[in-house]
């Protein structure tokens, strides 16, 4: 296949790379980069007090790491780890943390957790980016929980020819695109003509999750597959479906 993939980079070229040795023939054109959020100073001081610790993507995990790395501080080995899906858990065990991670990679999956059940007066901190989904935070403070939010991240959404593009594309034969996120979905509808309606609804889409599956199908694309995650393995899989 030769799918598209719109994700930030390196984990962009990392895909792709690992596809190719499934002789597929990704395209890659990440439509946003990620900097680093406003929040981050404010992580060793909320650390030092939470009880449980939730990140929403693999992102703010690296953000994080980095800002605490950089400070010579290690992440507090009795804290209580929370993330999304595979992938952003994947980021914690790689230093050696034991990590919980629903099998549902939603926000909802998250709030389904045991460990997030009995919150009433416990000091949860949340690791994401600028903007986003605010069902998490809500529905902890409404169990009594005191939720502090940092900003690991900001995404930066690229500006281009859209039109351009889309030629591009079309060119390179592209027959499938790669979605982890609403967002890169919606700025994909932003980024393109309306005269690419056709060729979009062409298009296989290999998602992570029902949640984005359930917009692009909103949108009036049919041909939707929903991986197992986010993760280079889960994307192979799918692919190779």
């Amino acid at each position: 296949m030769t799918p598209l993939i719109l994700r930030p980079q390196p984990a962009a070229g990392e895909l792709a790379a690992y596809l190719r040795r499934d002789d597929h023939t990704p395209v890659v054109c990440p439509l946003l980069t990620y900097q680093p959020g406003n929040g981050l100073a404010l992580l060793p001081a909320l650390l030092k007090q939470a009880e449980i610790t939730l990140a929403v993507s693999a992102a703010a995990v690296q953000f994080a790491s980095r800002q605490l790395q950089q400070q010579k501080i290690p992440w507090p080995p009795a804290l209580t780890y929370l993330a999304v899906g595979p992938a952003t858990a994947a980021e914690w065990q790689q230093q050696g943390l034991s990590v919980i991670s629903p099998a549902d990679a939603r926000s909802e999956g998250l709030l389904a957790l045991p460990a997030l059940q009995s919150v009433n007066g416990k000091k949860i901190v949340i690791l994401r980016g600028n903007g986003g989904r605010e069902l998490l935070t809500e529905t902890l403070r409404h169990r009594g929980a005191q939720v502090s939010c940092v900003e690991c991240y900001r995404r930066h959404y690229l500006q281009t020819d859209g039109a351009r593009l889309l030629q591009e594309w079309q060119a390179a034969a592209v027959d499938s695109v790669i979605i982890t996120s609403s967002e890169l979905f919606r700025q994909l509808l932003i980024l393109l003509p309306d005269t690419a309606g056709n060729w979009l609804s062409a298009l296989r889409w290999f998602v992570a999750s029902e949640r984005i599956a359930e917009e692009i199908r909103h949108s009036g694309f049919k041909q939707i597959t929903i991986m197992s995650g986010a993760q280079h393995q889960a994307v192979a899989a799918a692919l190779s479906e």
